[in-house]
């Protein structure tokens, strides 16, 4: 069977929820023949997510790695083609730890790139009648931390393709910020679990 590891995140700052885990928890429950979808919460945390993320790839082998994250002042979503090994913050992550402009790994490559084909991915939102855009920077905060891991673990698991998708908030989201883009809860989830349905697909044909 086909498997999907889809995370979103643990609150932070002054936000209860996260629209990440809203998502994640959502698209779960949907029932997609020979395809099984495992969640995780991932931790705010530079130093904790990698770990976490491991973690949850030993747990549950999967073909695909969907990870989630807010991204409160998009009016869309956005698929984020690339991640950067360099963190630096204004804010501290839930731990308090504040990095400034440090290097992941050493010996890492400056960036890594997505193994999905993220236009045809952006078509199949589209069609959908949602808004999307791929995106060239995933920020340089922990949402940035877990998808170098993800794309750092994929050189060595080719068969394995990871993307990491921002989400705004969603409609009537108690953390949202006042005049802040939101979208239908039920449009994320569509969009997601048609990225699943999408790179699975492709994936199974080959």
């Amino acid at each position: 069977m086909y498997t999907v590891l889809v995370t979103g995140f643990e609150p932070y700052w002054d936000y209860p929820d996260n629209s990440s885990w809203v998502v994640a928890q959502e698209v779960a429950t949907h029932d997609l023949a020979g395809i099984r979808i495992c969640t995780e919460m991932m931790p705010v945390s530079f130093h904790q997510v990698a770990e976490a993320l491991r973690r949850a790839i030993d747990l549950h082998t999967p073909d695909l790695i969907i990870m989630l994250g807010q991204s409160g002042g998009s009016d869309r979503i956005k698929l984020e083609r690339i991640a950067i090994n360099l963190m630096e913050s204004k804010l501290p992550d839930n731990d308090g730890y504040l990095p400034n402009e440090e290097t992941i790994y050493t010996d890492g490559a400056s960036a890594l790139f997505t193994n999905t084909s993220i236009k045809e991915l952006r078509t199949t939102i589209e069609q959908l009648g949602i808004k999307v855009k791929i995106s060239n920077s995933s920020g340089l905060y922990v949402c940035n931390r877990l998808y170098y891991e993800a794309l750092s673990i994929t050189q060595s698991r080719p068969s394995t393709q990871a993307l990491f998708v921002h989400l705004p908030y969603y409609e009537g989201q108690p953390s949202a910020k006042p005049a802040r883009p939101t979208m239908p809860l039920a449009d994320m989830v569509q969009a997601i679990v048609a990225i699943i349905k999408r790179i699975s697909g492709t994936h199974q044909a080959v």
